[in-house]
C-alpha cells in the first residue's frame, strides 16, 4: 500500500496519530525507557508503512519539525520516532524541556508518495505553484530543501516560498540550476495542544 493511500484517513485516525505522539513526548520525561505503540491497538490503515513529519511549536514559535519523504516503517511507529526526534534532536533547536509542554502544539503531516515535476526552469515553478499549493521538495546534487504545503500560510508569494525554500537548502536565493530536481506532495493533517 502506498503513502497517497493516507488521504483517506479520517478524524479518529488523525487522533489517534496525535495521541501517539503525545505519549512519545510525554515518555522522555518519565522514568524507564519509553514505550513503541502497541501495534494491537491499531488498526491496518495505521499499520501499513507512510511517510510523515511532525512539527512542534512553543508558544506559536517553531520549536522542532523532522520527518521522511519516504514510507519505511509503520505510520505509528514514524509518527512515535518523528515526535520524538522533533523534540529532542532536532539541532536547530534546544531540546524541549517539560515546562514548555503547556504551551506545546503537535502537528502530525501524512504525506502522499512525491510526485516528480518537470519543470525546466524558476518561472515555471512559479506559474505551477501559483495554482498548485502543495508541499514542494527542491534536490540539486547532495543538498535538498522541503518545506510542507502549510508552509503557504506564512509564504503566500510562490516566489517568495521558493526563494524560502533555495536557502533552506544552504543555496542563494537567486540560484537556479537546469538540474535542480522538483518533487510535489499533499498531506493529510491534525494539529492539536499537548494538553
Amino acid at each position: 500500500m502506498s503513502a497517497t493511500s493516507y488521504q483517506t484517513l479520517n478524524k479518529g485516525e488523525l487522533t489517534q496519530l496525535l495521541d501517539i505522539a503525545r505519549e512519545a513526548i510525554r515518555g522522555h520525561f518519565s522514568s524507564g525507557l519509553p514505550k513503541s505503540p502497541e501495534y494491537s491497538l491499531y488498526g491496518r490503515k495505521l499499520l501499513a508503512p507512510a511517510a510523515c513529519f511532525v512539527t512542534l511549536e512553543v508558544s506559536g514559535q517553531l520549536q522542532g519539525c523532522l520527518g521522511s519523504t519516504a514510507a519505511h516503517s509503520p505510520l505509528v511507529l514514524e509518527v512515535h520516532n518523528k515526535a520524538r526526534a522533533s523534540a529532542y534532536q532536532d539541532r536547530r533547536f534546544m531540546p524541549l524541556t517539560e515546562d514548555q509542554l503547556s504551551q506545546l502544539t503537535i502537528e502530525i503531516s501524512v504525506l502522499t508518495t512525491p510526485k516528480v515535476q518537470e519543470i525546466d526552469s524558476e518561472q515555471a515553478l512559479i506559474d505551477f505553484l501559483s495554482v498548485n499549493k502543495v508541499g514542494v521538495i527542491l534536490t540539486d546534487n547532495h543538498q535538498q530543501a522541503l518545506f510542507l504545503p502549510q508552509v503557504w500560510k506564512k509564504l503566500k508569494s510562490p516566489t517568495n516560498f521558493i526563494k524560502q525554500l533555495k536557502v533552506k537548502a544552504g543555496w542563494n536565493a537567486n540560484y537556479w540550476s537546469s538540474n535542480i530536481k522538483v518533487k510535489t506532495f499533499d498531506v493529510t493533517s491534525i494539529k492539536g495542544k499537548f494538553y
